[in-house]
């Protein structure tokens, strides 16, 4: 597998982590608006990366469909909804790369546990990525 290929799979992972951190803005799972930190592991054929982030989160609830708005070329296909969790599975294609999965979210309000498995066609080779998070509210927005 080239290097160029993990990269790029890391690139996406790394992106649909952030695109879950910063989009809340539909109805459905409930969370407590506010600073949020968010920790993230991202597992790939690139290795394993962590990161953490903050984020102003300013509505209250939000849905699989909401999340994944600014995922060029990617569709939400299953979700299910409720105060407190969510599930969806998502297909993606974008500049030839083809990559499918499923995902989880849990809120308690104050915070919030989740994870999302993705598959990828890069050209004919395959590669899995897995991604969790935690995240908790930390204090009000600035």
């Amino acid at each position: 597998m080239s290097n160029n290929l993990c990269k790029a799979f890391l690139m996406a992972s790394l992106y649909f982590t952030s695109v879950f951190a910063a989009l809340v803005n539909a109805e459905d799972m409930s969370i407590d608006p506010g600073l949020w930190e968010i920790k993230s592991q991202v597992t790939s054929p690139a290795g394993t990366q962590e990161d953490v982030a903050q984020e102003c989160i300013q509505e209250s609830e939000f849905s699989p469909e909401s999340m994944m708005d600014a995922a060029a070329g990617c569709t939400v296909t299953d979700s299910s909804t409720d105060a407190s969790s969510m599930q969806w599975s998502i297909n993606c294609v974008n500049q030839g790369v083809t990559m499918t999965g499923t995902g989880h979210a849990e809120s308690s309000g104050d915070s919030l546990t989740g994870g999302m498995n993705m598959n990828a066609d890069f050209n004919g080779q395959q590669m899995t990525m897995s991604t969790t998070w935690e995240g908790k509210r930390v204090g009000d927005c600035q």
